[in-house]
């Protein structure tokens, strides 16, 4: 099995352990659904998402096929897509199937953490956990996952910081981390900055760019400059002032000076 596509019914439950026997599977979609409890931990035993050696050239994927009616036993033929939630959008996906690794858990009930175990899956190009009610870190070891081009964990109730690794994510091109309760600054990064405001808001106590609000530390860096700004004028204003003293000095004695050799002359 290469597509296990459930969404959009209504699944109650959690999701069973033995998901992590389809060693072969690459699309697992179960969105949409009522699904509780926590993610399952053994996700990384799914060789397909990995593995990033894992060969999907000698699979073989049919399109197209035929049904035949119970009732009148006529032959019709249909072709077999998928509609897959891809970079924020629904996109329709046929010969280019077998090429796709993706997992879409958004819009449930899951709970608990977002398994550490989940960063092995190193071949995974797209993870939606987005709309359900996640708690905890965002895992550290998100930037071992150099394949993801779609990332969106937004509306849950993660905290702490952004991990530095994800400004290591080069193809990442979509990410949503808004409406959690993440704090601190972003990272800053090429790759991090490039994404608009709406990929972080919802989160009062993240700052630093591209949001508009200056980091705490920020501010007091920039109070910082402008305080040595300050001394350094001052220093400068009172080396000119000592100057000026040591000149007006020079001229009195000179003046005196010759006041006195003017007196004895006379």
């Amino acid at each position: 099995m290469i597509v296990l596509r459930l969404r959009s019914n209504k699944f109650q439950g959690s999701m069973p352990e033995s998901l992590c026997n389809l060693s072969h599977v690459q699309v697992l979609d179960f969105s949409n659904n009522n699904i509780t409890g926590n993610i399952p931990q053994c996700l990384d035993n799914i060789s397909a998402l990995s593995n990033t050696t894992f060969s999907r050239e000698s699979i073989s994927f049919t399109i197209k096929g035929y049904f035949i009616g119970l009732s009148d036993h006529k032959v019709v033929s249909f072709n077999d897509k998928a509609i897959l939630a891809w970079k924020g959008a629904n996109r329709e996906y046929e010969k280019n199937l077998k090429f796709l690794t993706a997992i879409d858990l958004s819009c449930n009930q899951l709970m608990g953490e977002i398994p550490q175990s989940m960063t092995i899956l190193v071949a995974l190009a797209s993870l939606n956990l987005s709309n359900n009610n996640l708690i905890g870190f965002i895992p550290n070891n998100i930037g071992h996952m150099k394949m993801l081009e779609s990332l969106d964990l937004s509306k849950n109730h993660l905290s702490g910081t952004i991990p530095e690794g994800l400004s290591n994510l080069s193809f990442l091109s979509y990410m949503r981390l808004s409406f959690n309760n993440l704090s601190g600054k972003i990272p800053i990064s090429t790759q991090l900055q490039t994404f608009d405001a709406y990929a972080y808001i919802g989160n009062p106590e993240l700052c630093g760019p591209p949001l508009s609000n200056d980091c705490p530390e920020d501010s007091d860096n920039a109070h910082r400059n402008e305080a040595e700004v300050d001394d350094d004028d001052d220093d400068g204003f009172i080396s000119f002032g000592f100057y000026i003293i040591l000149r007006l000095g020079f001229i009195i004695r000179f003046l005196g000076v010759c006041g006195t050799l003017v007196l004895n002359t006379s």
